[in-house]
């Protein structure tokens, strides 16, 4: 297998070796690679629902997947299936790392591309250590040791939300928000394995700093917010049928860039755990 860097921040493009078909070297080499670039990516990958969770579960824990504002593949209950037409537009373009409301949030994530648009729906990664390094030193020591509230209704509350709330999804939706109140995170997080500092907020999940006043709170957090979509920090993914994405939340935020309704995209997706606590 080939490792090649695609920008200077965050992701690397993998070559020359199968998911579905993964040596345990293999795989050492992928983890490495990820620690590395914070994201990896692999193209024209052949793999069942099946083989995809069992790739997930080289990594941590693979949950069920939860039938909230997502669906379930019926072969492989770990894998959540994300589907937008003309009738379900797409709702989940925003920055954020995924499970940033839980007390234990998601490791990483593996992102699949059954069928995708022939233009539009890529999606932008970050890098929270570029953009953590990229703070004024006054800024840092300010935020140094600071905890935010992170809150899942902030996002779910909106009004573009509001078709998750409907029907069976409905019900996960409820057990989702009554099983994850509101915490509190580290705003800088130190990666466990590299030991690199990243910004650990995002406008979707992030509601105050704690212990400072509400104005000072949201003026802060507005100019983190827009310091994160600055482009330096960032690598735009181009996807294709067969493409995945494995991507770190502890040092990495994402964008699904919704530029392709009402034309029709469907994903599968792996949610992996390691019990950690931000730190």
């Amino acid at each position: 297998m080939k490792v090649r860097p695609v920008n200077l921040a965050v992701g690397a493009e993998i070559t020359d070796m199968s998911i579905a078909n993964i040596t345990d070297d293999e795989a050492k080499q992928v983890h490495d690679a990820l620690m590395q670039y914070g994201v990896v990516f692999f193209r024209d990958q052949e793999m069942t629902p099946r083989q995809h969770a069992d790739f997930a579960k080289r990594y941590g824990e693979v949950p069920l997947a939860q039938k909230a504002s997502f669906g379930v593949d019926a072969n492989a209950p770990e894998v959540s299936t994300l589907e937008y037409d003309r009738e379900r537009p797409p709702n989940v373009n925003h920055f954020h790392p995924d499970g940033l409301f839980r007390e234990h949030p998601e490791f990483a994530s593996v992102l699949y591309a059954k069928e995708v648009p022939e233009i539009g729906g890529d999606t932008i990664f970050v890098s929270g250590h570029a953009a953590y390094e990229a703070l004024s030193d006054r800024m840092k020591q300010y935020l140094d040791g600071m905890q935010a509230q992170n809150d899942f209704m902030k996002l779910h509350s909106r009004p573009s939300k509001k078709r998750s709330w409907k029907g069976e999804g409905g019900k996960g939706m409820a057990a989702a928000r009554d099983a994850n109140p509101p915490v509190e995170h580290p705003v800088v997080r130190t990666h466990p394995v590299t030991g690199k500092k990243s910004l650990y907020v995002c406008e979707s999940f992030t509601s105050w700093l704690v212990g400072v006043p509400e104005k000072e709170s949201n003026h802060v957090l507005s100019y983190l917010f827009e310091h994160l979509s600055l482009p330096e920090f960032q690598y735009r993914f181009e996807w294709r049928n067969n493409s995945v994405a494995f991507w770190d939340n502890r040092c990495t935020l994402h964008y699904a860039v919704a530029d392709y309704w009402p034309a029709y995209r469907y994903m599968h997706r792996c949610s992996i755990r390691l019990g950690e606590k931000p730190v």
